[in-house]
């Protein structure tokens, strides 16, 4: 039922179609962008399965590296405390923030501290540590992340295969003070999970608030994650999908193992997010850039190339279709308003179309999330998916937009803490 009331919509458009003969963009938008994508990505999906056996513990030595500058110091000791109770072999912790309650709180979990006198980015701090590491297996999590007990032991489990470069295990977010970007960036994990299951073995980035890697790769590619640059731009942020490309460049796989949970802090406020959303939209726009470049794009599997166009090209999709829609002669809702009006409805026309609007939006986040199976921790209301549907789609997708204009903007670091 739900099913036919979500195409209600777009069966108007198809039907005011074939009546004049005029083309709408929009049910082809509708039909690629979100069921096309959505049900291809809930397919490749089901066929995965996390390392149920694999490398155990006592074969390998694990270094955990938590490269920190300006975090919230109880959340701080929160992650090295969860990072202790994993017990990996050492705990590295570099920082460039010169407080001394971060020294204080990592010597209190056994951590080796290494303090610089200036600050050297998020991969500056990644390279010190891997340097400075003992470990065949390098763990590395964001400074407000916090590991279940067994995270280390369940994410070094695909390195039993010699081919495996990097692995991604699963972040979940807890809320620190707004809802909306709280809610927002569940979402956006939870709709992640998905698509790992669906590219496991080619990811296209392996998430940084909790990932781990063979030491002896990530030595490989130091020279060119150091010196990385776009044009004659040198390229800072981006770090997670530096690591991923040239994993996935030099043949390795990039995996991911779905039972090494971890909770990472979500952004406060929503111009955080928005901030945070817009580093993760460039960096994804200049990398596609990179990829066709290299031929790396044209190489990897169809469902990567599909999955890496509808996702950065929707933004652009949802506009040519809302330009078209306003180019098109008359339109599908005022020709059903004009049957309302006929039998006796006479709701006003901008009434109607907002209803038509709310409601189809509303049916649009529900089944979306059927079609995902997204099984969220937190009750959504109406109001939230009303209120999320409306960012998404007249704030997000312009963000997207101004992202691939000013993508080469990710060769700069901005904010006040080493967050992804």
């Amino acid at each position: 039922m739900i099913t036919l009331e979500i195409m209600l919509y777009e069966l108007e458009n198809v039907l005011y179609m074939l009546e004049y003969g005029v083309f709408i963009y929009f049910p082809v938008n509708f039909a690629i962008f979100f069921l096309f994508r959505q049900f291809l990505l809930r397919h490749f999906s089901k066929s995965y399965k996390p390392y149920i056996s694999g490398l155990s513990r006592d074969k390998v030595k694990v270094s955990a590296i938590v490269p920190e500058y300006g975090e919230n110091l109880e959340i701080f000791e929160k992650c090295l405390r969860s990072v202790a109770k994993n017990k990996p072999d050492e705990i590295i912790v570099v920082h460039d923030d010169k407080r001394k309650e971060v020294v204080d709180i990592s010597k209190k979990y056994g951590a080796k501290v290494i303090s610089l006198s200036r600050r050297v980015g998020k991969r500056g701090a990644l390279i010190i540590g891997w340097l400075n590491a003992i470990g065949d297996i390098i763990v590395q999590l964001d400074s407000d992340t916090i590991m279940e007990d067994n995270t280390i032991n369940e994410i070094v489990k695909p390195f039993a295969d010699p081919k495996v470069a990097g692995v991604q295990g699963r972040p979940v977010l807890f809320r620190t003070d707004g809802r909306i970007p709280y809610l927002f960036g569940q979402i956006i994990e939870y709709s992640r999970d998905i698509v790992v299951r669906a590219l496991n073995g080619t990811l296209n980035v392996i998430d940084g608030k909790i990932a781990a890697y063979r030491r002896s790769y990530l030595l490989e590619t130091i020279r060119h994650f150091n010196h990385e640059t776009y044009g004659k731009r040198k390229l800072i942020a981006a770090d997670d999908k530096a690591l991923t490309y040239y994993a996935n460049m030099n043949g390795y796989k990039t995996v991911y193992q779905a039972t090494a949970v971890a909770k990472s802090a979500a952004q406060p406020t929503f111009l955080k997010f928005l901030n945070q959303q817009l580093r993760w939209a460039r960096s994804g726009y200049l990398y596609l850039i990179k990829e066709m470049r290299s031929g790396l794009f044209f190489k990897m599997p169809g469902k990567y190339r599909f999955h890496m166009l509808t996702y950065l090209l929707a933004p652009f999709s949802f506009a040519l279709a809302l330009i078209d829609t306003l180019l098109v002669p008359g339109n599908p809702t005022a020709l059903t308003w004009s049957y309302l009006a006929y039998y006796g409805f006479n709701i006003p026309i901008i009434l109607y179309s907002l209803l038509i609007f709310i409601f189809g939006l509303y049916l649009s986040m529900k089944i979306s999330f059927g079609i995902l199976n997204l099984k969220l921790p937190d009750k959504i209301s109406f109001v939230d998916l009303i209120t999320l549907g409306i960012l998404g789609l007249f704030v997000i997708f312009p963000m997207f937009i101004y992202a691939a204009i000013t993508h080469y903007g990710v060769s700069e670091w901005r904010g006040s803490s080493y967050l992804g």
